[in-house]
């Protein structure tokens, strides 16, 4: 197919999902709109038609009217004359009313009711013009006998299937009563051809029968296909409702893109996972979604399945995107451009990340908890050799025997550390008021000659704040966030102890102002064995990560180099219930 015609179908295929469709992101979440070819904005439409089809009607009238009056012979104008004129005028003027009323303006939407009773309206006044029009041009004999078949279809294109009858009995009934009232002499007073002449029974019964006939008949299939086109519409406006709703209740976003890369379509799911707000018709793929169009061309190929990282535009989030690319094609297999689907797939990532690392972790706590098994017992056995010792060697051997013996106690707390968190103790919950616990370490840990420069600031509420924990172990969690930061501030300087009870869970917060972390560390900090501290062991971050976690908590850090770092607990007050 020619480029051209390439062209024209994808702008045929904008304009199709532009109106079908692109109204979706305007009116957000809700209820859809009710569409042009199914409502009060249809009606008006129909309406105009005939309205400007009238108009040229009655424009004819006129001429003809000037020609029988003016042109064709010089006289004054007699009584049916100035009728016709009178219903040639009044047929511009209620034209025009009726054009202004149903007129469309910006953010107002004509009621269907308003609309129905113009058309009712403007049906009445063709019933009046066409028994005008036939009266002043022979009655039974007039030439303009069809007009009443115009007013039969005038209905049937401004209204249903009532109105439809409505008009075709009105319209019989008065051929008919016109038909006899010229037969009896009553029209005998208007002047004009065949007006007032005498009707034989014959011709009066052939021209009732021809003319009614053809007024049943018309009005019988205009009912019927009036009947059908409503049909077809509602089955139309129902299957896009159908569409619609599919496309706006889709969990994924949904692009439609051109080959120029042009959005022609996105879904609400679409501009939610972006952060973005507003129509996305009409914007660069690219943009929306750095990395795509290289993908594009392999719609449908092994490429089609991909990840992006693109940062939300509200929050500045970043998040990860799972999209598929694959091609649009129209019914005739013409290639129009592509369909861009994608999932935010950053939780099942994180997932992902924390299976491995549990995985990770589990190995490394078996091979821990070995090597600890093995080096316990050697250990107690050394320390122990060098306490009897001590007593039988000189000042200078006494000095190394106390060092082999502080390092061998140093070593055991690594062990025990090691055991605490490969073999994880299990949670003996019991109601505790937790502002009192933390003031308690916190004396405690003044209490140490060690921490004798550090000013610890416990801040808790002057309310009780029950919780039901595990005590030992969340005094756990707390001594080695406090102690971690006393060691960041080299043993001197202000050390913050924040108690927040929120709702059904607690905060607790220990912020020290020391060298901080940096950024890439973050993520590392809570793995076994990763330290930032010279001599550290990497263990203490990681037992508090596990039984901040089995306690159904979530623990937080903040950090930036040089001023600080903040480690938020957030802790539910009571056991999670199982379902």
């Amino acid at each position: 197919m020619a480029p051209d015609a390439e062209t024209s179908g994808v702008a045929m295929l904008s304009a199709e999902l532009q109106v079908n469709l692109g109204t979706e992101l305007k009116d957000g979440p809700g209820p859809p709109p009710r569409r042009p070819d199914t409502g009060p904005e249809a009606m008006r439409r129909r309406i105009s038609y005939f309205m400007f089809f009238r108009l040229v009607l009655v424009a004819l009238f006129a001429l003809i009217l000037t020609y029988t009056t003016w042109l064709a012979e010089q006289h004054t104008l007699t009584p049916g004359e100035w009728l016709g004129w009178t219903a040639v005028a009044s047929g511009f003027v209620v034209t025009l009313v009726f054009a202004w009323q149903i007129r469309p303006q910006p953010g107002v939407r004509t009621s269907s009711k308003r609309l129905r009773a113009i058309s009712w309206a403007q049906s009445a006044f063709d019933i009046v013009f066409a028994m005008i029009a036939v009266g002043l041009t022979g009655g039974v004999d007039s030439d303009l006998a069809f007009l009443f078949l115009i007013a039969v279809l005038g209905a049937a294109t401004m209204g249903d299937r009532r109105q439809i009858l409505a008009v075709a009995t009105a319209c019989g009934l008065l051929y008919v009563s016109l038909s006899m009232a010229q037969f009896v002499g009553v029209l005998s007073g208007l002047t004009g051809p065949g007006v007032g002449a005498v009707i034989e029974p014959a011709q009066l019964w052939v021209a009732l029968l021809r003319n009614a006939g053809a007024i049943a008949v018309v009005a019988m299939l205009s009912s019927y296909l009036n009947t059908q086109l409503l049909s077809s519409v509602m089955q139309l406006g129902s299957l896009r409702t159908l569409n619609e709703n599919i496309v706006r209740s889709l969990s994924s976003g949904l692009l439609t893109v051109d080959q120029s890369g042009i959005v022609l379509f996105a879904n609400p799911t679409a501009a939610a996972l972006l952060g973005r707000t507003g129509d996305l018709v009409g914007c660069d793929c690219e943009a929306l979604l750095p990395g795509v169009r290289g993908h594009l061309d392999d719609s449908g190929g092994v490429r089609n399945r991909f990840e992006l990282t693109v940062n939300r535009v509200n929050d500045n989030r970043r998040v990860n995107l799972g999209l598929a690319c694959s091609t649009l094609l129209d019914a005739e297999g013409l290639f129009l451009g592509h369909i861009v689907n994608f999932q935010d797939v950053t939780d099942l990532r994180e997932m992902e990340r924390v299976l491995r690392r549990n995985e990770r972790l589990t190995a490394l706590g078996t091979l821990a908890a070995s090597v600890a098994h093995e080096v316990r017992n050697p250990l107690a056995a050394i320390s122990g050799c060098a306490e009897l010792l001590e007593d039988d060697v000189g000042e200078e051997d006494q000095r190394l025997i106390r060092v082999i013996r502080s390092e061998s106690a140093r070593l055991a707390d690594i062990v025990s550390e090691l055991l605490d968190y490969t073999r994880p103790r299990e949670l003996v919950r019991s109601n505790i008021e937790l502002g009192r616990a933390l003031v308690e370490l916190a004396d405690s840990f003044r209490a140490d000659p060690t921490n004798a420069s550090v000013e610890l600031v416990v801040t808790v509420p002057k309310q009780p704040v029950p919780v039901e924990l595990d005590i030992s172990q969340l005094t756990q969690v707390l001594w080695n966030l406090v102690r971690n930061g006393a060691q960041a501030m080299d043993g001197e300087g202000r050390l913050e102890l924040e108690l927040e009870p929120r709702d059904d869970h607690v905060y607790l917060r220990v912020r020290d102002f020391g060298s901080g972390i940096e950024a890439a560390a973050l993520g590392k900090i809570f793995e076994p064995f990763y330290s930032t501290k010279s001599g550290g062991t990497g263990i203490g971050l990681a037992l508090v990560h596990r039984i901040v976690e089995e306690h159904g908590g979530v623990i937080k850090v903040e950090s930036t180099v040089g001023k600080g770092t903040v480690f938020t607990v957030k802790l539910p007050r009571r056991a999670p219930t199982l379902s």
